[in-house]
């Protein structure tokens, strides 16, 4: 995941969206990726397993002679 972002939905903003309020990981686009958590914390931890996991998984899948 490359441009990914915590961002906090408030219930006005959940009505508009139909999600529940809480803290969500977007895109560059403004895309809902992950989420809802329930604190910014737990939301940044989710991001960067995920981006943990993107790149482990290039790496696994890259051929040989690219590594």
């Amino acid at each position: 995941m490359t441009d990914t972002n915590p961002l906090y939905i408030n219930e006005r903003q959940s009505d508009l969206r139909g999600v529940k309020e809480g803290w969500y990981a977007i895109d560059g686009r403004g895309n809902l990726l992950l989420g809802p958590f329930n604190n910014r914390e737990n939301c940044l931890t989710r991001i960067s397993q995920s981006a943990n996991w993107a790149a482990h998984k290039r790496q696994r899948t890259a051929p040989q002679n690219l590594r």
